[in-house]
């Protein structure tokens, strides 16, 4: 997965995805991954909700947030997967987020 991360978006690593999937790799696609486009604002939105401002009191805010996701949410998610490729391919690939 290109998720940005510098390991993954080393100089060699693009040469072999170059070299191997010509014209056919996204380059940081974070817009496509579940975790990256919905998960994590989905959990910040509902810790931070409360504003906690000591450790235990985030510690507990997470848990709870990671306790509201169940397997009726993640299927909407991977649901929504095959339209957030279309509109990858309908942005030749580019990033597409501010479109919405």
């Amino acid at each position: 997965m290109q998720d940005g991360a510098s390991a993954h978006y080393a100089s060699d690593v693009r040469d072999w995805f170059d070299e191997s999937f010509p014209e056919r790799w996204l380059a940081r696609s974070a817009d496509l991954a579940p975790a990256d486009y919905f998960l994590c604002s989905y959990l910040k939105d509902i810790v931070y909700k409360n504003k906690p401002r000591i450790l235990i009191s985030l510690k507990q805010s997470i848990i709870s947030a990671v306790a509201t996701v169940n397997s009726n949410l993640c299927q909407k998610v991977c649901e929504s997967v095959l339209e957030r490729l279309q509109r990858c391919i309908g942005a030749n690939g580019h990033q597409f987020e501010h479109l919405n």
